[in-house]
């Protein structure tokens, strides 16, 4: 049923209207069920179990995980974009290379690790973007975060280019660095 009241175009409206009602309405302390628009269709209200309904889950215990996303700018305005594939996070949106350390290490210990030699061309210019980490707080994760950007001539894998990656669903955590981040300005 909620799927068919959610706008394909915009379904963050929907979900910030659910999120909206359940903080002013449904307050897990003092819900105002008298006054409620759902209450006839309120199974918690009908049997009087308002105090013990929903259950709460056990919390969950916050993972921490350390993102180091590659921003690749080459000389002909191009990128690369991943599609995250698997279970997990942002299944099939879009991501800048990502690599992933168990723990947040330092700036000169990263970029001489051999994944990212490996996946940065020799003579490229690499810039920290963000001298403090961002971290994104997701229900059950902590992702601690860093963009690297990475200006070289070409490249192979480059798949999009910059003018066209605001077409690419992406996680909020890179939309938000798009937003800022202007890749001719270095």
């Amino acid at each position: 049923m909620a799927q068919s009241l959610i706008d394909p175009a915009q379904p963050g409206n929907y979900n910030q209207a659910i999120m909206d009602f359940g903080s002013m309405q449904c307050k897990p302390q003092s819900p105002d069920c008298k006054r409620c628009p759902l209450n006839s269709s309120c199974v918690a209200f009908e049997k009087d179990l308002v105090k013990e309904l929903p259950v709460k889950e056990k919390k969950l215990k916050v993972k921490n995980r350390f993102f180091n996303y590659l921003v690749f700018v080459t000389e002909d305005g191009k990128t690369i974009l991943e599609e995250r594939t698997g279970k997990g996070i942002w299944q099939g949106l879009y991501q800048f290379p990502l690599i992933e350390t168990d723990k947040h290490i330092a700036s000169n210990e990263f970029v001489e690790s051999e994944v990212f030699v490996q996946k940065v061309p020799e003579g490229s210019k690499v810039q920290l973007y963000n001298q403090n980490v961002i971290i994104h707080k997701l229900s059950h994760q902590h992702l601690h975060t860093r963009f690297w950007v990475i200006y070289t001539e070409s490249l192979a894998e480059s798949n999009v280019d910059w003018s066209e990656i605001t077409t690419y669903a992406v996680p909020v955590l890179i939309s938000n660095f798009l937003a800022q981040f202007d890749p001719k300005s270095h």
